[in-house]
């Protein structure tokens, strides 16, 4: 049996990023407003380049973890926020064929009890239009920086920054749905593939004997003695 997909990417990634074996990231608030996106904005390096940069307004959650760099359960981005209107500041929460939907109120991120450093905005997905959206497992925590003043600078080359600043989201299904599929996924490519031709007169044979069934039941039925009609009654 051959490895599972899920474990298999991961693997593939240690490898691509040259990260140690048994390598896991799972870093806090502090730490993803910090050392990540505050360097993101300054054009500094980051720790390690795990975090993939994907405008992932243009797609639907299930979508991105195939394009993330690294993850099995939560996925790390960076990306640009389109403004909903041409001279405000309110991002466009369009994405894919539905919306992201804020919940709750946003959280801010201070680094070892210091000044705020971030905000963290909790989200989840619908699926649709709003405001008539199926809600989705798919959640989403998106960080800016507090300060707008810190997001100015970018490297060459990187993704528009719409309202002039990056964000970092984590994207997870709270059902843990996607491994789910994936696992599934891998195991029907494990599964022996049956040729066309035995396929095929195994449908005839199937065919042949349930013609055959069909015919000696209704021989049976033809063959079984009617029983006498009961007797009249005669009235006097």
């Amino acid at each position: 049996m051959g490895m599972p997909a899920v474990r298999r990417r991961e693997r593939d990634a240690e490898a691509e990023l040259n990260l140690p074996p048994g390598f896991r990231f799972h870093p806090t608030d502090d730490e993803l407003v910090e050392h990540y996106l505050c360097r993101k904005a300054a054009g500094q390096r980051l720790p390690v380049p795990i975090i993939a940069e994907v405008d992932l307004y243009r797609f639907d959650p299930w979508a991105l973890p195939d394009r993330a760099l690294f993850g099995t359960r939560e996925w790390y981005f960076f990306t640009p926020r389109d403004r909903k209107y041409p001279n405000g500041s309110r991002p466009n929460r369009a994405a894919g064929n539905g919306y992201w939907k804020a919940t709750g109120a946003d959280k801010p991120v201070a680094p070892r009890g210091g000044r705020t450093m971030g905000i963290k905005k909790a989200l989840v997905f619908y699926a649709g239009k709003a405001p008539k959206g199926v809600k989705t497992d798919w959640i989403m925590h998106e960080y800016r920086l507090a300060d707008a003043g810190r997001a100015a600078a970018s490297k060459k080359g990187s993704l528009r920054l719409q309202l002039d600043d990056w964000v970092l989201c984590r994207l997870y299904n709270k059902k843990n749905e996607w491994e789910k599929m994936q696992l599934q996924q891998q195991g029907g490519e494990e599964m022996m593939v049956e040729p066309k031709e035995e396929h095929a007169a195994r449908a005839r044979r199937s065919r042949r004997s349930s013609t055959t069934t069909r015919r000696c039941s209704s021989r049976r039925r033809r063959s079984r003695p009617r029983a006498p009609p009961p007797p009249r009654r005669i009235r006097r």
